[in-house]
């Protein structure tokens, strides 16, 4: 009952941000300040009743780490991301559409972490020093992820921008953008902070993982291999985000082929966080297994 109450309050607030993109998209047919504040104002309600939803699952869930499941880690991070577009619009021209690719991004995060991401971990049953490392881990990637969203936006608005400058022909539709030159910097700033947080979230999971005793009855220990579908995922987008970053240094590689680069490393971001769990691939990430080599539930 509790996890069908929980699905009609996403419902609830993925519904009012899906109202916001709709009148985001209208801009292609009106040009009117209504538009705007119409659009404004759903977000910003979407984003108060999320705030809501948060606030009281947290409570119900006080003895546990914030960021202990993907379910948790993908909605805060879809919450923080609103909250970036929310700044985004009131700092921006109103001309500049924001919403146009950041509610998207919402959107498909909130619906993500509803219907397909884990809402249950095993980590948080360890001991002291361990859950609070887990606890660690979970907020180095939801800060590069945070910052991995804001290059992924940017990103689109630049191919698109880049798109338009090519055809060197005259909008049909009243889409703000940023220039190129401001794109690039937010992105490149975007890169860099979300790379070195993203590497020592995956260090400290790798450490977790490979320890040997946790404090739990029956003396279980934590096995995880490098073969595991979790931990290849998780390599993976660190070697595109490696990647990313020396591309910086390239100037074959900057502009639209970084953009697209940083999509593609979204992409293995939100595989490695719930592709995994979606297609049913055994993992042993988050799980406690025991002396005997059986998997608690």
């Amino acid at each position: 009952m509790a996890g069908v109450i929980d699905r009609l309050s996403i419902l609830c607030f993925a519904g009012t941000y899906a109202l916001a993109l709709v009148a985001e998209l209208s801009r292609f047919v009106m040009r009117s300040t209504a538009r705007w504040y119409t659009a404004f104002g759903l977000t910003v309600l979407g984003w108060v009743v999320q705030t809501l939803f948060l606030a009281n699952y947290a409570f119900k869930r006080a003895s546990a780490a914030p960021v202990s499941t993907a379910f948790e880690s993908m909605m805060l991070l879809s919450w923080i991301v609103a909250l970036i577009g929310l700044y985004w619009m009131i700092r921006s021209p109103r001309a500049l559409a924001v919403g146009l690719f950041v509610l998207p991004l919402v959107l498909g995060l909130v619906v993500i972490a509803g219907w397909f991401a884990p809402r249950e971990s095993d980590w948080t049953q360890w001991g002291g020093t361990i859950a609070f490392w887990g606890t660690v881990h979970g907020v180095f990637l939801l800060l590069g992820a945070v910052f991995t969203s804001v290059a992924f936006f940017v990103g689109l608005m630049y191919l698109v921008q880049a798109r338009r400058l090519k055809a060197k022909k005259p909008s049909r539709t009243e889409i703000g953008l940023p220039s190129l030159e401001q794109s690039e910097r937010i992105h490149r700033a975007a890169i860099t902070i979300a790379f070195p947080l993203l590497t020592f979230g995956l260090l400290i999971g790798i450490v977790l993982s490979f320890l040997g005793t946790a404090d739990i009855e029956a003396t279980p220990v934590h096995v995880i291999r490098l073969t595991d579908p979790k931990v290849l995922s998780a390599l993976l987008m660190w070697l595109v985000f490696a990647s990313l970053l020396h591309a910086r240094f390239r100037p074959a590689m900057r502009g639209r082929n970084m953009m697209v680069l940083t999509i593609v490393a979204f992409g293995f971001m939100v595989f490695a966080w719930v592709g995994v769990e979606a297609l049913r691939l055994r993992t042993a990430h988050g799980k406690v297994v025991n002396t005997e080599g059986t998997t608690r539930p």
